[in-house]
Order: C-alpha cells, then structure tokens, then sequence
C-alpha cells in the first residue's frame, strides 16, 4: 500500500504563526498534535484510517497555541486534542472569529484530581474530607507532577489555604514516573497514599484507582473533561468522508489507557499501537465508518477490513 502520510515533527511555531492563510487541498487531512501519549496515538489511529480508505494525511506535532494559531490561518485541518474547559480561553477566541468549529466530541469521561488505590478507597476513603480525617494513614502528603503543573499549583493552593482541614499537609512534586513510583511502593506494601491521579493514563491500566470527591467542586478533586474534535471552518463542506469519520470517531475511555500504556510506559512504536488496537477492535470501527466512503467511492469499511481483517 502507498504510504502517503507526512509526518511534521518539531516544525517551529513561528513558521505557522506567520505563514500566509491558505488551506490544504481537500484532499488531504492536516492534522496537528500535541506530544502527548493519547493524542498522538489517536491521531495515528485516525491516519491509518483515512490512509487505508485512500486520503493522504499530515502530522504536525506543535504546542496547543501553535495547533490554534494554525488552525486560525489554515495551516492546520484538525486537533484531536482540544481539552475543556482547559483549552477554552485558546478555543473559544477562533469559534467567536468564525474560523473554526467544535466538530465532535472524540473523548468523554476524562477526569483528573485526588487519587487513591481502590482498597483504600474501599476503606472508606472516598472524599476529600474523609481522606482529612485519615491524615495519618498517608503521613500528610500528596504526591503530584512538576511544580509548575496546574493540579499541583491547585494542591499547594488548598494546603495554603487550609482547604478543609489540609493545611498541615504536604505536596511532594516529582516527575510522572516518581510519583508513580512512590504509589507503587505503597500498593506493595499495602500502604494508604494519596496522588495526582488522571485518566486516561496507563495508571488506570496498571493500577485499580479511584477519584476523591468534593461536593464543593473545588480544584482539587473530581474534575472532569471533554476532549473535542476541533476543526478550522469550511473543512468539513471541502472533505465530507473524512469530515463525517472524525465526526463519528469517539474513542473508549478506556482505549486510550491502553494506548497510552503502550506507548509512554511500554515503549513501542507509535504505528504499533495504533495498527495493533485497529486490527482488534474492527466494530468499533466499524461504528465510526458507518456511511464513510473512501477516495474510490466504496465503502470506506471494506478496504479496512481486507487489510487489517484476519
């Protein structure tokens, strides 16, 4: 099969930022990506796909600002990785300026917050003031990521502010695989510990975890995203088959831990993961091709069975 997908890797930012308007041919997808786990391999899932069905496709891996700004001058097709609320205030501006649209939602249930391995949790502990009251148990310290994350600054944040009771507890900041490392020694020893948990991850793959509640809503706990399919206007009308694909592609929570796993924590190639979950996982393909033609007319479904069929 001819191998027409292009990969932008690194591309500086200011060659978008500054690049004259001018959309792709409506022959090809350009999407653009951030360097994460999930989006990189759900971007490569969508590719493959678009690929075997006979469009050409292009990867730009940028920031979230750049892959905004890109989409706002027409350098970039599509983001599989618009994150709200988080991305709203970098979203919202191109929606009210008319260049581009909220196409779909490809991600639901995602969740970050206060995390606990489930026996804990099945201990009792299961809101943020009931983990207060078990101070002991976990010697008084959150583990999270890098100081400058938004989840750790909102821990600190709530220590500072004695949010309900946790002023005399501690944040330890560390890289992801620190933190993990501390939550697997104490799943080893059978010991309560409390961290920055979030799924999709393969912590959700690896270990049986739980989110903290708070009925109060706060930053800390509990909080919830979309994952939409963000695309510039007038994309959609200039490539309808694969514009109705992406419209239709919602990935499985649970998918994406595993592809994450596979890629960030298991170490294999990118193509690996995306051609592997796609060969054993044709219905649901199959639902996100429903009505899709390919390049030649036929249905879309049929040349991605004959080649990732058994």
């Amino acid at each position: 099969m001819q191998n027409n997908h292009v990969i932008r890797k690194g591309l500086p930012a200011l060659a978008l930022a500054f690049s004259v308007a001018a959309p792709a041919a409506a022959d090809t997808v350009d999407f653009g990506i951030q360097a994460w786990p999930g989006v990189t391999v759900k971007t490569e899932v969508a590719s493959r796909l678009l690929e075997t069905m006979g469009y050409d496709t292009a990867t730009t891996e940028l920031s979230s600002s750049a892959i905004y700004q890109g989409i706002r001058n027409g350098d970039i097709d599509v983001s599989l990785g618009a994150w709200m609320p988080a991305h709203e205030s970098m979203v919202q501006p191109l929606l009210d300026d008319e260049v581009a649209v909220q196409h779909a939602v490809n991600l639901r249930g995602a969740v970050q917050g206060l995390a606990v391995p489930a026996e804990v949790y099945e201990s009792g502990v299961t809101s943020v003031e009931e983990l207060v009251a078990e101070g002991e148990r976990f010697n008084r310290t959150i583990y999270a990521i890098e100081p400058g994350a938004g989840m750790t600054r909102a821990f600190r944040a709530a220590v500072e502010e004695d949010y309900k009771g946790l002023g005399d507890w501690n944040v330890v900041p560390s890289s992801v695989a620190g933190m993990m490392a501390q939550v697997d020694r104490a799943v080893q020893r059978d010991q309560a510990v409390v961290f920055h948990g979030w799924k999709p991850h393969w912590m959700d793959v690896v270990y049986d975890i739980r989110f903290l509640a708070d009925e109060d809503g706060s930053d800390i706990a509990d909080i919830e995203t979309t994952v939409y399919t963000v695309v510039r206007s007038g994309w959609p009308d200039e490539n309808l088959q694969a514009s109705r694909f992406l419209e239709q592609m919602e990935v499985p929570l649970d998918a994406q831990s595993v592809w994450i796993k596979g890629l960030s924590r298991d170490e294999r190639e990118t193509e690996v993961v995306a051609e592997e979950w796609i060969r054993g996982n044709l219905d649901t393909v199959e639902d996100w091709l429903e009505g899709v033609r390919g390049a030649d007319g036929e249905p879309g479904i049929e040349a991605v069975r004959e080649r990732y069929g058994s």
